[in-house]
This record gives structure tokens, C-alpha cells and sequence, in this order.
């Protein structure tokens, strides 16, 4: 008799404990700040004065918050080891709040300004948070080149 009880509690333990680990990984997927989301551009290099296509990626299972639908993006220009900022983010963004679903991908387009020099950029982009009251460092673009548009 001892030892079927044994058994038994066992078996409780054990079928306790695969329900207690399965019921945790029910939980969505969410790597972290920093690591939500992604951003990439379309090419590696553009001409001054066209547009960027910016794709930013949910990475996560959860829902992400951007407020002002991406229009606080600044450009910025590396100047030896260091990144300078040649635009300053609008500040009539829009008050509503825009979603970023799980997985979701979007694309946003932003004009590079005429007459900029040759050199290498990158835009600078507020990240989207999985709540209203988190902040998180700022969502960075890869590098890419601006060549003279008499380039051509």
C-alpha cells in the first residue's frame, strides 16, 4: 500500500509539473527591450534628395505602442566614430496612438533632404514599448550611403 502511494504522489508531482512548464510557456514571446523590434532599410545606398524605406519588424507576441506614428525620426550623419544629427524630429507629431501587432511589419518612408553630403547615415527612430509608460532607447536604422544626385 505504501508503495502505490508513493507512486501515485509521484505521478501527481511529475503530471504537476509538465502542467505547471506547459501553462508557462503558453505565455507570449517578448525578448526584452531593445530586442522587440527591428529595423532595416531597402538599400545600402541612396542619392540625396529620394525617400528611404524604413521596415520596422515586431519581433515579439506582444502588441506594440508607437506613438505619433513614427514621426519623431531624426537623420543622422557619422562623422569619424561618432553619430551627428542633422534633423531634428517633427513636433507636430499626431496625439493617437498607432500598433505594432505581434509579427507585424510596416513600412515608413522618409525624404532625404536635397543636398546633403556624401557620407554615411542612418535614422534614429522612438521605439515602440509594449505599454503606454515604458520608454526605451531609441530604434537605430543599419547604416547606408547618400551619393550626389549629379552622380547619375
Amino acid at each position: 500500500m505504501r508503495r502505490t502511494l508513493g507512486r501515485a504522489n509521484l505521478g501527481l508531482f511529475l503530471g504537476s509539473t509538465l502542467l505547471v512548464t506547459g501553462c508557462a510557456s503558453m505565455r507570449p514571446y517578448d525578448p526584452g527591450p531593445g530586442k522587440r523590434v527591428a529595423a532595416s532599410v531597402a538599400q545600402d545606398t541612396y542619392l540625396s534628395g529620394e525617400s528611404v524605406n524604413v521596415t520596422i519588424a515586431n519581433l515579439s507576441d506582444v502588441t506594440l505602442f508607437y506613438p505619433g506614428s513614427f514621426c519623431k525620426t531624426s537623420l543622422q550623419r557619422r562623422v569619424g566614430a561618432t553619430w551627428t544629427t542633422l534633423s531634428e524630429p517633427s513636433t507636430g507629431c499626431p496625439t493617437e496612438l498607432g500598433f505594432l501587432e505581434p509579427g507585424q511589419a510596416v513600412v515608413h518612408q522618409f525624404l532625404l533632404p536635397k543636398g546633403v553630403p556624401v557620407g554615411t547615415y542612418r535614422f534614429t527612430i522612438a521605439m515602440p514599448v509594449p505599454d503606454e509608460t515604458v520608454t526605451e532607447p531609441v530604434l537605430l536604422t543599419p547604416a547606408f550611403k547618400v551619393e550626389s544626385a549629379q552622380a547619375q
